[in-house]
């Protein structure tokens, strides 16, 4: 069975991924292709691809499932939204305002019409998958954990009037226990301090958690815990915070923000925000956890990206371990969507944990080769390439490495990575300005699986998280004084533990380098400019290569060098 998942674009990063007979065999977000951050457009050409990648062609499909409801599936969701805003609308007058009635009803009655399907939806049966039960099914179905019992939770902005959802998954089905309400969302108040510090919400989120580091949480964590009912989250926010909530970029939400923000430095207001979060959810997972009877977690949804967070949720004493999904923002949907229709059609699916995220478009040595020759460039091709990059890293150099398939998420994995040695912490502020970045955290660092203990005492061979990125860990003081430029202020650090049977090539490099210097990790940052997505093709790869003006390029089978690219004689 060939299924198709696709995430639409109703709110960000379009996506297609490809399942076949329950396996992910392929996966691409449209903003690699359309090179347009976020992009979120119908994914017509996210589709072809996959569909390519995968060796296929849309006559294969068996069935399409679309992740975030339709308008008339809506409804019901709807409906709860709008009782919850009136029971707040009694007593405040602004959100009275904003959502009267008469405007509900109205939507309601759009929401009604049901469109006719478009494009393959039109030649094909499909079936439509709730934004958060996408989520949870991107979590579940990719986990390690098998046959046991595991708890699924999601957590993001809003999708389909949510922002988060709690599961059980056992049996290979999920059975729903909660959904959270779209006006109580931390995340949208997340992305309202983001907005306010100058940033863009939904793609700088990031950046507030490196700036947290910096600064002290007090006063504004208390300010805001002044207008949180911590014991209820169906009534979490006060109807301050669901102002901001519900119209977290507007002049409104922005107003509340500068008002709890006031005479605050923009590095305690990210402190702030940050502990908040932290204090609420996990408390809240603590909760959940305790209700669920399982002490494994599978995590998905934006909310989810934020490191240091998953690294508290491990630490917590009623949590075994935790898996989260390497894509879990709105790219994963796609893929969160396929598994669950999957599921429905087979009566259930014990999940089957993935390996690798390899499943984008595949820099190869023919695509490689054409692309050097269009643009004249020199090139070698090193009988022990892995050995000939590690001298040039311990020699200082930063070389980027654009070779096999294009990782699946928002983290480059050694396929679409920048490397240089992490001794000299110089080297964050020389990689932001080649790359034209402003970020607060240091770059990560990726360390072979073997020596990944001695520099991150916390780790455990069965965190599986690490080797995607997914959480922050202390680190040890032969890390502090081996690798400082991947330590940030606050001690923690976000490694990939590498594994050779996950990516060969990668770790052969890596381990070159250890025998080199003694030092098994180097610096892994994305392939890209600034506010650029992550480079699939070998076209953009040498782009970008030339742009940030680096050292070297491992394309393909080859090494391109600055020094020595001007015509391939």
């Amino acid at each position: 069975m060939i299924i198709l998942g696709i995430n639409d674009g109703c709110h960000h990063n379009s996506a297609a991924t490809i399942l076949v007979n329950g396996k992910l065999v392929a996966s691409v977000e449209l903003e690699r292709i359309s090179r347009i951050k976020n992009d979120s457009s119908f994914p017509h050409a996210a589709i072809d691809e996959a569909l390519a990648i995968a060796g296929l062609s849309p006559e294969d499909v068996d069935i399409v499932a679309k992740a975030n409801l339709s308008r008339w599936e809506q409804i019901p969701y709807l409906n709860r939204y709008y009782r919850h805003l009136a029971q707040i609308g009694k007593t405040d007058t602004a959100i009275r305002n904003i959502f009267w009635k008469k405007q509900f009803e109205r939507y309601r009655r759009v929401l009604s019409r049901r469109k006719k399907p478009r494009g393959i939806f039109a030649q094909k049966p499909y079936q439509t998958v709730e934004h958060h039960l996408a989520h949870a099914a991107s979590a579940y179905y990719t986990s390690p954990f098998g046959k046991e019992r595991v708890g699924v939770i999601t957590l993001d902005g809003v999708g389909d009037f949510s922002w988060g959802s709690v599961w059980i998954g056992e049996h290979g089905k999920l059975r729903h226990v909660d959904h959270l309400h779209q006006i109580n969302s931390i995340g949208l108040l997340y992305s309202a301090i983001t907005i306010y510090l100058g940033f863009k919400a939904i793609r700088h989120e990031g950046k507030v958690l490196g700036l947290a580091a910096f600064g002290n949480p007090e006063p504004l964590l208390s300010r805001l815990l002044a207008h949180t009912n911590s014991d209820n989250w169906d009534e979490l926010f006060d109807p301050k915070l669901v102002r901001v909530s519900l119209k977290f970029g507007s002049d409104l939400g922005q107003s509340v923000i500068k008002e709890l923000c006031a005479d605050l430095p923009k590095e305690d207001v990210a402190a702030g925000i940050q502990a908040y979060t932290e204090k609420l959810i996990c408390k809240w997972v603590q909760d959940q956890v305790k209700e669920l009877k399982t002490s494994k977690l599978a995590l998905a949804g934006g909310v989810f990206s934020n490191v240091k967070l998953n690294q508290l949720i491990l630490a917590l004493p009623e949590v075994e371990t935790i898996y989260v999904h390497p894509n879990m923002g709105d790219g994963g949907l796609a893929t969160g969507a396929a598994f669950e229709v999957f599921s429905r059609l087979n009566h259930g699916f014990e999940p089957q944990f993935n390996q690798q995220v390899y499943l984008g478009t595949e820099i190869n040595r023919d695509n490689a080769l054409a692309a050097l020759e269009k643009q004249g460039l020199a090139y070698e091709e090193p009988d022990n390439l892995a050995f000939v990059v590690a001298r040039l890293l311990a020699d200082g150099k930063v070389i980027a490495r654009a070779d096999g398939k294009m990782e699946y998420g928002p983290r480059a994995l050694g396929n679409r990575t920048v490397m240089a040695a992490c001794n000299d912490p110089t080297i964050n502020v020389w990689l932001n300005k080649k790359f034209a970045r402003t970020e607060f955290m240091p770059f990560a660092p990726v360390i072979l699986q073997e020596q990944a203990k001695e520099y991150f005492p916390e780790w455990k061979d069965d965190h599986i998280s690490a080797r995607f990125m997914t959480l922050t860990y202390n680190v040890s003081d032969i890390a502090k004084k081996n690798i400082p430029a991947a330590v940030h202020i606050d001690n923690t650090a976000r490694p990939q533990v590498l594994r050779r049977e996950d990516n060969s090539d990668y770790y052969d490099i890596i381990k070159e380098y250890y025998g080199i210097t003694g030092v098994p990790s180097v610096i892994n940052t994305s392939f890209n400019m600034h506010e650029e997505p992550i480079v699939r093709t070998a076209d953009e790869a040498i782009l970008a290569f030339q742009s940030a003006d680096l050292d070297a390029l491992v394309l393909g089978p080859f090494l391109i060098s600055r020094f020595n690219s001007e015509m391939h004689s």
